[in-house]
């Protein structure tokens, strides 16, 4: 074991001077059309002009006059400057090379060129070394592939990582990048971006506070303050965190999770607010949020455990299947059940199904409740059922049909006055309603049983079905 960690120490030693003794090496003066020289406290100092040509090592140094410092191994070039080292080209028209440390300092416009790319800016710095570029103002950096301009860019030529400051903005055939700060690892496919990061692939934007691309996976991962906008269904999905499957057009946003669908009118906009939300952008396109759902549209309003929002064959049609405890209100209607599914066209409600699943733990009759005078602010006309089918005309109910054993209550009104109440029960029943949202008729398929409560005898009996229960907490536009 001493034997072995011994030769590593020589081996070391050994490495550790031949770089200090390279880096050392002399800049060479090979040619020049016209020398002087000088001295001063101690310095050579060399003035050479036209077709000047330093080399060290295998750098070779072009440029129309120059000043060197023999001592320092510094060279001030001014005029066409051009440096080479194997497959590296350097060019500016005033630099400095620093020989101990194999940098060129270029304060005038640097180019440099390699078989990988091509990189342009107001200032740099390359060290030959490390293959490291430092670039300042106006950065642009071209590869066939890609194309990156920022404020400020680090580059390392051998693994062709990318990292940049300042109005960064990263091409490629594929997709537009754009952030206050990122790191782009060509080779490994990853870009991370930070401070107000943004990127556009496949018709999705998608911006955020940091982001994360990844290339190869067609995989991007953003956090913070998250937007992604498909730019061909005109979705909009907000959240804390976010990850997006390009190549699956799928997505999954975690946390303050919206989606919004913009309408002409501003009233029928789409809100979807919930703790989850998945976007699935094949079509048919269609959504699913989870957890603390709450649905707004026009006066369509719900909350639920789940929401699966879809589009019609027709975009006029928005579908929406709600299960996990769901409550829908429509104008002072509420319905409750163990699964829900409404149907909106052309921005009105057109048809509403409450279904109660047998089997279900903790399963719920079907319950709507609907408030036909609000001058009777406590009187509320009331239908149970297993599977309840709300039909709406201009966005107020028309007719209701109650498959199954079911039974209900409905006041009565004359002249403007409350005038008693009907209890009814019986199989498959069908309930129809005036404009003004009072109960008309009903007509009951097998087992009718019907009883009127006058007026002066309510006080009699009870009021309100079994289950009855009126929810307060209708969701509302969140402002973001």
């Amino acid at each position: 074991m001493f034997k072995v960690n011994k030769l590593y120490s020589i081996l070391l030693l050994i490495l550790l001077y031949t770089t200090a003794i390279h880096s050392q090496e002399k800049v060479v003066l090979k040619k020049a059309d016209k020398l002087t020289g000088k001295t001063e406290n101690g310095e050579t100092i060399r003035e050479v002009t036209g077709n000047v040509h330093f080399i060290q090592g295998d750098i070779n140094v072009y440029c129309n006059t120059a000043i060197q410092y023999v001592e320092a191994n510094r060279v001030e070039l001014t005029g066409n400057v051009r440096i080479f080292q194997d497959t590296l080209s350097l060019f500016t028209e005033r630099g400095v090379y620093f020989g101990n440390e194999q940098k060129a300092v270029c304060n005038s416009g640097i180019t440099l060129k390699d078989p990988n790319a091509s990189l342009r800016a107001n200032k740099g710095i390359y060290t030959f070394a490390d293959t490291k570029a430092f670039f300042t103002g106006n950065v642009i950096i071209v590869n066939p592939t890609y194309r990156i301009t920022s404020d400020e860019l680090t580059y390392f030529r051998n693994t062709e990582d990318s990292y940049c400051k300042g109005n960064v903005t990263v091409t490629t055939d594929s997709m537009i990048i754009k952030a206050g700060v990122l790191n782009y690892l060509r080779r490994q496919g990853i870009t991370y971006a930070y401070d107000n990061a943004s990127v556009i692939k496949d018709s999705v934007f998608i911006s955020a506070d940091t982001l994360k691309d990844f290339a190869f996976e067609k995989k991007s991962i953003a956090t913070g303050s998250v937007i992604l906008n498909d730019l061909r269904s005109k979705g909009v999905v907000k959240g804390d965190y976010l990850e997006n499957y390009s190549a699956k057009k799928y997505a999954i946003v975690k946390g303050n999770s919206q989606l919004i669908k913009p309408e002409e009118n501003s009233k029928d906009t789409l809100f979807v607010y919930s703790d989850m939300l998945e976007s699935f952008r094949e079509e048919p396109e269609y959504y699913i949020a989870t957890d603390n759902v709450s649905i707004i549209k026009g006066d369509f309003l719900s909350k639920s455990g789940i929401a699966r929002y879809s589009k019609g064959l027709k975009d006029s049609v928005d579908i929406f299947a709600l299960s996990k405890k769901p409550v829908v209100w429509q104008g002072n209607m509420q319905l409750t059940s163990d699964s829900v599914y409404a149907i909106i066209k052309n921005d009105k409600i057109q048809t509403v199904y409450a279904i109660k699943i047998w089997g279900l733990p903790k399963s719920e009759f079907s319950f709507l409740i609907n408030q036909s005078d609000s001058t009777f602010n406590n009187r509320f006309d009331q239908i149970t059922g297993k599977k309840i089918s709300i039909f709406f005309e201009e966005g107020k109910i028309s007719l209701v049909k109650v498959d199954s054993t079911s039974s209900g209550i409905y006041f009565a009104y004359e002249d403007k006055n409350a005038n008693g109440m009907n209890i009814f029960e019986g199989e498959n029943m069908v309930i129809y309603f005036d404009t003004a949202q009072k109960v008309t008729k009903v007509k009951i398929e097998k087992d009718p049983v019907g009883k009127y409560v006058p007026e002066n005898l309510i006080n009699t009996v009870n009021t309100t079905l079994p289950g009855f229960y009126i929810r307060r907490d209708k969701p509302f536009r969140k402002i973001n």
